[in-house]
């Protein structure tokens, strides 16, 4: 369920002093009582000290106030961008979601009937289950002290204004929304909750994208859903027997580290264009068209793919053809044409395959291999997968989507404590992330969790192409801080100008 401008804007407003305001609230009582019956509903775990990047006052990212600084702000943060931006977001309750299929029947004897009355062949059905487990994923501000947060060091401590618009996403990992932004910089718990923790999360969930294992959960604290390389494989296994069900087996192709610039016969464009036109066959032979993909693939390969494949495409069908016919000939090409046509996928983000025009989804969530982790690479050398990943099937049917646990219904489950609990929960307008504070004292801190899952209901009309290696001119810049080509540097704090006291 998408939100409304009204309803992102009166959440973001209220969001930021939500917490501090009810804290605010029961201070008094606590003191008169001279009891803290709050204590004991929650987990000290917040530091004695808040040790978050303030805006304002001692310490903060801009607080050495000496000189005055110009009050529009830059940043050069990089976002991430992927799969989890185009695809259904839909809510579920179920911690576990189990697949049917029906992967085939076939003839229990090869034996004719020999006589009239006997028995003719009979047919037996298969069926295989598959397993789709949530995610878990926390995580929280750093340590806030509210009386801290509205601190202003002197007068040259000014409002700042924050240029480029830095909130919000289409992305299913990410909490923030495109409101507050010109208050963002103002107040410290939007800072903290609508700017730090999203990058968190988005570095946390969109690796899991494609390398999600459930073996990697530590119980029910920290969990993984299946990733891209599980679902779309092969070698998969029915839940509760665990025998073999190959009738789900996605298409892969390995290219073995060919070059996407230099490899023919086939050239990783053949290779991709084939697995999408037997995937289009599955559909069609498993009466499940019209189907519809798209392709995801890290942005340095499609930077060099998108140049080739104006020659590519027309390689491919020649090559095959006059090792057919056993004849040579000559192709001209016109280069105003191939500029046109490349800028063309391009600005529209399409790879024709088969007559069909084929979105292409950049992700940065995608593996990236080099010479320091593949001995098959050398410098300057990477390699990544491309994947073919269906989006419907049977005209609108979802076949890949993201379902989310919605932490609204929480509301009507705490509802009967009186306000004793909902001051310190609160979930997003659209359930996908629920916020909760923790408290020690003065000093408080925000976590956040999320449990998504990502649902591939038809494996067989998905497809991977593997192991494609690309040399671009230059690496481009990263979002993942992970990656050598993440780029932040700067300071978090900052020592105030000192004074001389009589």
């Amino acid at each position: 369920m998408e939100m409304t401008q009204a309803e992102q804007k009166a959440f973001t407003e209220s969001l930021a002093t939500a917490f501090a305001g009810k804290m605010a609230e029961m201070m008094p009582a606590q003191q008169q009582q001279g009891t803290q019956p709050w204590q004991m509903r929650q987990k000290a775990t917040v530091g004695n000290t808040g040790t978050f990047n303030m805006i304002h006052g001692h310490g903060s990212l801009f607080g050495q106030v000496a000189v005055g600084i110009e009050p529009e702000v830059i940043s050069t943060m990089m976002h991430w961008e992927g799969l989890g931006d185009v695809l259904p977001k839909i809510a579920s309750p179920f911690l576990e979601v189990f697949l049917p299929f029906i992967t085939g029947v076939e003839p229990t004897s090869a034996t004719e009937q020999t006589t009239e009355c006997g028995n003719c062949i009979s047919g037996e059905t298969e069926a295989c289950i598959q397993h789709m487990p949530t995610a878990r994923v926390c995580r929280q501000t750093q340590d806030m002290t509210i009386t801290r947060i509205v601190d202003r060091l002197n007068r040259g401590d000014i409002d700042l204004t924050l240029l480029n618009n830095q909130l919000g996403s289409t992305s299913a990992w990410h909490p923030g929304t495109e409101q507050t932004q010109e208050n963002l910089m103002q107040i410290y718990t939007a800072w903290a909750l609508l700017f730090e923790l999203p990058p968190l999360f988005m570095h946390a969930l969109s690796p899991m994208v494609y390398t999600g294992n459930p073996a990697n959960n530590n119980g029910q604290t920290y969990r993984e859903f299946r990733g891209m390389q599980q679902l779309i494989n092969t070698g998969f296994l029915d839940a509760f027997t665990g025998v073999a069900c190959p009738g789900l087996d996605s298409d892969i192709k390995d290219a073995n580290y060919g070059d996407v610039t230099t490899a023919l016969n086939p050239s990783v464009y053949e290779r991709l264009e084939w697995a999408h036109w037997y995937l289009l066959n599955n559909a069609r032979k498993q009466r499940l068209s019209p189907v519809t993909h798209c392709v995801t693939m890290r942005a340095d390969l499609w930077g060099i793919l998108s140049q080739l494949i104006p020659v590519q495409r027309v390689q491919s069908a020649l090559m095959n053809w006059a090792a057919a016919a056993g004849q040579r000939f000559t192709v001209n090409f016109n280069g105003t044409e191939i500029v046109n046509e490349r800028d063309r996928f391009r600005e529209m983000r399409v790879i024709p395959l088969n007559g069909r025009m084929v979105p292409v989804v950049i992700d940065d969530g995608i593996p990236e291999l080099n010479n320091a982790n593949d001995d098959n690479l050398d410098a300057g050398e990477y390699a990544s997968d491309m994947f073919i990943v269906p989006l419907t099937y049977l005209s609108n049917r979802n076949a890949t989507s993201i379902q989310y646990k919605d932490y609204r219904a929480i509301g009507a489950e705490i509802a009967g404590t009186g306000g004793m609990i909902d001051g310190f929960y609160r979930p997003t307008p659209d359930g996908r992330f629920t916020w909760a504070l923790i408290r020690n004292g003065p000093c408080f801190a925000i976590q956040a969790y999320t449990e998504p899952r990502i649902i591939l209901r038809t494996p067989q009309l998905a497809g991977r192409v593997q192991n494609v290696k690309y040399v671009p001119l230059q690496h481009l810049r990263d979002a993942d801080p992970d990656s050598a080509y993440f780029f932040k540097g700067g300071v978090s704090t900052r020592t105030p100008a000192s004074y001389h006291h009589r």
